[in-house]
């Protein structure tokens, strides 16, 4: 009887070592710069400035200004009661502060000094508020002046046409709008301080009530215009693909059908 031969177990074949893995690279410190703003940089300043100010009267303003015209409009009527309150209580330091606290001095001098830090800065935060402060007075100043020019009002103490509306005012809340905006925890003392300023014009008899109410309402809208619209994203990276539905056309070198001679040929895209 024949015995079939048996399968012996088949020997494993050898296990080739591992080769010694790498060390994971650790990432090198990151190279130091200003931080990214979008926007917010000094290249775009007066492309952004401009357009901030063809934002102030377009469509998305419109709704803040005619709440502002609505409440500017009654506010005559208290003109005169507001006028003899502080004649009948004088508040002299008040509205020296406040004229001093609102003055183009001031104003220039904060603007000026917050920008420049916010350019060195390293938060984010900070540099974009320095840059929307900025551009906020600048626009803000551009507007209410046009506005005095235009109107021609008469001050209470009869020193000039530049009444309407308030310049402190309008600045004042400006300011604390577009800084309120990236500090929302501060809106309360900024607001306030805007307020104080706006008051104190009148204790020092330069502005009436609705000179105030005017230039506070828009000193407010434009502040919040200009966060909002230098908040916007980046425009994406322009593309050299051609656009659709525009030509282009390019000269190449061309040897001919034989591909033996010198030419040129002609490619239009459309």
């Amino acid at each position: 009887m024949a015995i079939a031969p048996s399968i012996g177990a088949q020997e494993a074949p050898p296990v080739e070592p591992k080769p010694p893995q790498a060390s994971p690279i650790l990432p090198g410190p990151k190279p130091k710069g200003p931080p990214d703003d979008k926007r917010r940089t000094v290249r775009s300043y007066f492309h952004n400035l401009g357009y901030n100010f063809i934002a102030v009267p377009q469509s998305e303003n419109r709704l803040g200004l005619l709440i502002a015209a609505g409440l500017t409009a009654p506010s005559f009527l208290l003109d005169d009661e507001f006028k003899q309150y502080f004649v009948d209580h004088p508040h002299e330091n008040f509205g020296k502060i406040g004229a001093n606290l609102g003055g183009g001095v001031a104003i220039v001098g904060v603007t000026v000094g917050l920008f420049s830090a916010g350019r060195i800065a390293r938060g984010d935060n900070f540099r974009a508020a320095s840059y929307d402060l900025s551009q906020a007075v600048i626009v803000n100043g551009v507007y209410t002046t046009f506005l005095k020019l235009i109107v021609s009002r008469e001050r209470p103490d009869m020193s000039d046409h530049r009444s309407f509306p308030s310049g402190h005012a309008s600045n004042a809340f400006a300011m604390s709008a577009a800084l309120a905006h990236h500090y929302k925890k501060l809106a309360i003392p900024l607001y306030g301080f805007a307020t104080f300023v706006a008051v104190s014009r009148m204790a020092a008899n330069k502005h009436y009530f609705s000179d105030v109410v005017a230039g506070s309402g828009l000193g407010l809208v434009i502040g919040s215009s200009v966060v909002r619209r230098n908040s916007r994203e980046p425009d994406p990276p322009k593309s050299d693909a051609p656009t659709p539905g525009k030509a282009t056309w390019q000269v190449v070198p061309w040897p001919g059908p034989a591909g033996d001679g010198t030419g040129a040929r002609l490619i239009v895209t459309f």
